[in-house]
This record gives C-alpha cells, sequence and structure tokens, in this order.
C-alpha cells in the first residue's frame, strides 16, 4: 500500500486527521438539526392531517403517495360541499309561513268604523218659512238635559285627549329611557376595548423583554462561538509551529548526518592516500 504524502507543514498528517474530525463533526450537527427540524414538520403535518381527518404517510414516502393522499382529501371536500349543497337546494314548495301583509283586512270604509247617525236635512227646511211645520221639536228640558250631555261628553273627550297625550310622553320617556341604557351600554363596551387595549400593551411589552432576552442569549452564543473559534484559530497556530519546528529539526538532523558522512568520506579518502592505495 502506498504511503499518504502529507504536506511540510504536516508531515505526519495529524493537522489533516484534526482538520478532518472538525469537519465531521460539524457536519454531524448539521445533519442532527436537519432531521429534528423535518421531524418537527412531520409532527406539524400529523397534526394538520388528524385535524381534517386525513391520514399522512412519513416523510420518506414517494411524491406519488403524497399526491394520492391529496387527492383523496380534495376529493372528499368536494363530496362534502355537494352533500351541503344538496341539503341547502330548495324543496319547489316556496315559502310555507304566511305573509304578514297577506293577514291584512281591507277596510272599504272612508269613516274609519265611525258610524254617524243619518239625518235628513229635508226635514229640517220647512216648506213654507212663514208657516212652518213638521219641524222636530224639544223642550226646554230636553234643550237643557240634551246641552248638559254634550258638555259632560265634551269634558270626557278632553281627558281622554289628556290621557293619550300623558301616554304619549310616557312612550317618548320610555324612547328616552332606552337610548340611555343603550349609551350606557355603549360606554361599558368601550372601557371593555379599552381594557383590552392595555391587556395587549401590557403582552407586547412582555414580548419585546422575551425578544431582548432572546437577544442576549444570541450574544453570548455568538461570543462563545467566537472563543471556540480563537481557541481552534491558536491551536491551529500551535500545531503548525510545532511542525515547522519538528521540520526544522528534522532538516538539521539530515544535515547534520551528511555533514558527518562528507567527514568520514573525506576521512576515508585522506587514509587511503596515505597508505598509498
Amino acid at each position: 500500500m502506498p504511503r499518504k504524502k502529507y504536506g511540510i507543514t504536516d508531515p505526519t498528517g495529524e493537522k489533516q486527521a484534526e482538520i478532518e474530525r472538525i469537519t465531521q463533526e460539524r457536519d454531524e450537527r448539521a445533519r442532527a438539526k436537519l432531521k429534528e427540524r423535518f421531524a418537527n414538520v412531520g409532527n406539524k403535518a400529523q397534526e394538520v392531517a388528524a385535524t381534517i381527518g386525513t391520514t399522512l404517510q412519513p416523510i420518506t414516502n414517494t411524491v406519488s403517495t403524497v399526491a394520492n393522499a391529496v387527492t383523496t382529501t380534495a376529493a372528499t371536500a368536494a363530496n362534502t360541499a355537494n352533500n351541503i349543497k344538496q341539503a341547502l337546494a330548495p324543496t319547489g314548495t316556496g315559502y310555507k309561513h304566511s305573509y304578514a301583509s297577506s293577514q291584512l283586512k281591507h277596510n272599504n270604509n272612508p269613516y274609519g268604523d265611525l258610524s254617524i247617525p243619518s239625518l235628513d236635512f229635508n226635514s229640517l227646511v220647512p216648506g213654507d218659512l212663514l208657516h212652518p211645520s213638521g219641524l222636530p221639536q224639544a223642550t226646554e228640558q230636553e234643550l237643557t238635559n240634551g246641552l248638559a250631555e254634550y258638555a259632560g261628553a265634551t269634558r270626557a273627550l278632553q281627558l281622554y285627549q289628556a290621557g293619550f297625550k300623558y301616554i304619549n310622553e310616557v312612550g317618548k320617556t320610555k324612547q328616552e329611557y332606552h337610548k340611555a341604557q343603550q349609551s350606557v351600554i355603549k360606554s361599558a363596551t368601550e372601557q371593555v376595548k379599552v381594557n383590552q387595549e392595555i391587556v395587549r400593551f401590557d403582552r407586547q411589552n412582555v414580548e419585546l423583554e422575551i425578544d431582548k432576552e432572546k437577544l442576549q442569549h444570541s450574544n453570548e452564543r455568538l461570543k462563545q462561538a467566537q472563543i471556540t473559534t480563537t481557541a481552534l484559530s491558536n491551536e491551529t497556530s500551535q500545531m503548525a509551529l510545532k511542525f515547522e519546528a519538528q521540520e526544522q529539526k528534522r532538516e538539521a538532523e539530515i544535515k547534520s548526518i551528511q555533514s558527518q558522512t562528507q567527514d568520514i568520506i573525506q576521512k576515508y579518502l585522506k587514509d587511503s592516500i596515505n597508505n598509498g592505495v
């Protein structure tokens, strides 16, 4: 098996292995987050499906299965709408209740059912103005009694009129009473609306404080990530320096061995010359 070659700053491959380990951990965390996110989406979809009475298959199923489920749901909704439409369709019998206007009775009496005694005015006009005869007669007592009757009836009618005017005022007063009730109810309703707005204002303030805390949390996580990045950068720099120092030491050792080899060769040559070889 051929030996894997590394760079000058990473002769043993430790730096590359560390980078691969960090990359693998990052990929595993990303896959875990994606898996958790899709699991939440699946749970939400399952809740919605349970609400509308449809069973969803797992997310790993094929697109055709999902399309069939959507088609079945649409067909069920259309069938339900058709049933409702048929239930609300008219039967052709029309409105069965009697109209209020059809129950009114027409009155052909222009006097409004007030009966006026008939009077023959011709009998009141004498045929001979100098010698009248056949005219209606009334005694003094009948005149007095009749006038008294009419006077009493007139006073009674005045009382009726006063009573009707009073009842009219009672109706107007009741109308004003109901208007006052409506005004008080509207005022109470507006007060409730104001309280609702106050609650909404307080709720928005709470949401603002929550957002501030979330911002603080995010800022702290950013600081931690920056610290981690700085530590990894320092560690990488230290590893690079370590590898460079090892490389320089190895090169120095190689140069030392080469120098010793040259010394040995020169000494060997000198000894060969001295011995007359």
